[in-house]
């Protein structure tokens, strides 16, 4: 089950790019992701799936080059989602490979999963909606400078809750250790 899961999720993430830019490169690359993705899965071994995350996130963002089209957020979104439920899901299977498992802790994953979605999505529409608020206040030589502001924030962010992340699971380590 929780394969087909992953299966479904590559499977989007082969095909976003296809539907953004329709070239054989396009297509190829994605193959080779598709492939990398079929041997994590079907093993389920992380580094494969990483490597497969890797590849569809590097084609679709050529894809979008390519196109030169305006990014879609709901689009966008829906990738990375299919991103999270691929590396996810692969996690899961290997973590339960050898465990039964009932149908309550399921449901809280896929609870939990679209939770995480679905705060996401509403907090990149909550701040896309305030960037074209704030967009129209800063003059044009300002916005590169605004603009490396924002994703230095956002990577100190995803620093500190990764930094947290990592202290809270070594302080479970160690309570379990006394």
């Amino acid at each position: 089950m929780i394969r087909l899961a992953a299966v479904l999720s590559a499977l989007v993430l082969f095909s976003v790019p296809l539907l953004t830019a329709a070239m054989p490169a396009v297509a190829a690359a994605g193959l080779m992701g598709l492939c990398l993705a079929a041997v994590g899965i079907a093993g389920l071994w992380r580094g494969p799936v990483t490597a497969a995350g890797c590849v569809f996130l590097t084609v679709y963002a050529a894809a979008l080059w390519v196109a030169g089209g305006s990014l879609s957020v709901v689009g966008a979104a829906g990738f990375g989602f299919s991103l999270l439920i691929l590396l996810q899901s692969v996690e899961l299977g290997r973590r339960l490979r050898h465990a039964t498992v009932e149908a309550s802790v399921l449901r809280s994953q896929i609870a939990r999963g679209v939770g995480f979605g679905t705060a996401t999505l509403g907090a990149t529409l909550l701040v896309m909606g305030l960037a074209g608020a704030f967009s129209a206040s800063v003059p044009f030589a300002a916005a590169p400078f605004v603009a490396t502001a924002g994703a230095l924030g956002v990577v100190l962010a995803v620093a500190a809750a990764v930094t947290g992340a990592s202290r809270a699971a070594s302080r479970r380590g160690r309570r379990r250790d006394a």
